[in-house]
C-alpha cells in the first residue's frame, strides 16, 4: 500500500540522520521537517491505532518517537547504524517503518489497554504483577516507568525460565499478537498458541510468587 513515505527523499533523510546523530541540530531540524508529514500519515493509517486516531493521539505518538530519536544529541538515531550492520539487505525506510510500528505499540500498551477478549489473559495484568513482585528486584533492574519498559524487563527475566516456544509465544503476545499469530510463530494453530501462552504465564506467576526457586 502506497503512503507518503514513498514520496520523501529518503537518501537525503538518511544523510541528515547521520549528521543529526553526531549532534548537528540544524540537520535534526531539517530531518524532522521532512519526515513529520509522512510519518504522521503512517501512524494515522496504522490499524494498531484502533480508535485512537485523533490529532492528539497521533501527535503524541510522533512527539514521543522523535524525542527518543533525538534524545542525547541524536543517540536514538545512532541505533540505525548498528541495525543496518545487522540487516545489510535493508534500507533507511525499513528502519523508519519499524520504529514507527514500535512507537505505536508502545502507545497502545500504555493507553489503549490489552487486545484480549473477555476471559483471556491480560497483558496489562501480567505486567502489573511483575512490576509489583520481588522478581523485579531479583533482576536488579531499575523500576520501569512505562508499560513498554516493563514488557522488555519481563522478557529479559523470562529467558531464564521459559522453554523456547513458550518464550516466543510470550514475546509475540506482548508485542500485540493474536493467538493465531502466536501459533504461526511457533508452528502451531491458534489453540496451540493459546496453550503455549497460558503455560508461559503459569510458569511466570509461580516465579513471581517465589515458588519453584
Amino acid at each position: 500500500m502506497s503512503d507518503l513515505l514513498g514520496k520523501v527523499d529518503l537518501t537525503e533523510c538518511e544523510r541528515l540522520a547521520g549528521r543529526a546523530s553526531e549532534g548537528d541540530r540544524k540537520a535534526w531540524t531539517d530531518l524532522v521537517a521532512r519526515l513529520w508529514p509522512a510519518l504522521e500519515h503512517l501512524v494515522r493509517s496504522n490499524r494498531s491505532m484502533g480508535r485512537a486516531r485523533s490529532d492528539d493521539d497521533v501527535r503524541e505518538v510522533l512527539t514521543t518517537l522523535f524525542e527518543k530519536l533525538g534524545a542525547r544529541s541524536g543517540h536514538g538515531l545512532k541505533l540505525y547504524g548498528s541495525w543496518r550492520e545487522r540487516h545489510p539487505d535493508k534500507e533507511f525506510e525499513d528502519w523508519l517503518r519499524i520504529v514507527v510500528k514500535n512507537a505505536i505499540r508502545d502507545r497502545a500498551r500504555e493507553t489503549l489497554g490489552p487486545r484480549t477478549a473477555s476471559g483471556e489473559p491480560s497483558a496489562k495484568r501480567l505486567l502489573n504483577e511483575f512490576a509489583s513482585s520481588p522478581a523485579l528486584e531479583r533482576l536488579g533492574a531499575r523500576p520501569p516507568m512505562t508499560a513498554a519498559q516493563t514488557a522488555r524487563q519481563l522478557l529479559e527475566y523470562s529467558q531464564a525460565f521459559l522453554p523456547r516456544d513458550q518464550y516466543r509465544a510470550l514475546t509475540v503476545w506482548l508485542d500485540g499478537g493474536t493467538f493465531e499469530e502466536i501459533g504461526s510463530a511457533c508452528q502451531k494453530d491458534g489453540e496451540g498458541g493459546r496453550m503455549l501462552l497460558r503455560a508461559a504465564i503459569a510458569v511466570l506467576r509461580r516465579k513471581f510468587a517465589g515458588r519453584d526457586e
